[in-house]
């Protein structure tokens, strides 16, 4: 169910908490730095950083990745938290033609493993024929 007000775009507190909760616990992670309330970076063992911006869209738009991209345009990932969030097909494509991933919280858990075109490509395994 979509949330309103305040934690409408902004994820909630716990459900940012839980989400680096589950990256702390990957081999992949070194390090987890928090630099706002929507972004984190990332350090990972053998690969680039990822910079994060966290989200609880309930369904991340085009509209929404423009919004999102003209205050933050240095990031390499765009989550949308919830369980039952996800992202339109452009949104996604237009992502992934500037190098960014778009993700949801479950998603991106698989993704930490990847770089480069395994990243941006990421299909979860629940989807892969």
């Amino acid at each position: 169910m979509p949330e309103t007000g305040k934690y409408e775009e902004v994820p909630r507190p716990e459900s940012i908490n839980k989400f680096i909760q589950y990256l702390n616990s990957n081999t992949e992670v070194k390090e987890i730095e928090k630099e706002s309330e929507q972004i984190i970076r990332i350090k990972r063992s053998k690969k680039n950083d990822l910079r994060v911006f966290m989200t609880n869209i309930y369904t991340v738009s085009l509209a929404d990745v423009y919004d999102i991209l003209a205050e933050e345009i240095d990031i390499q990932a765009i989550v949308t938290m919830s369980a039952w969030n996800g992202y339109t097909v452009e949104a996604k494509n237009y992502c992934m033609e500037r190098d960014i991933g778009l993700f949801t919280f479950k998603e991106f858990l698989g993704v930490v493993y990847y770089a480069g075109k395994k990243y941006l490509n990421y299909v979860p395994p629940q989807n892969r024929s």
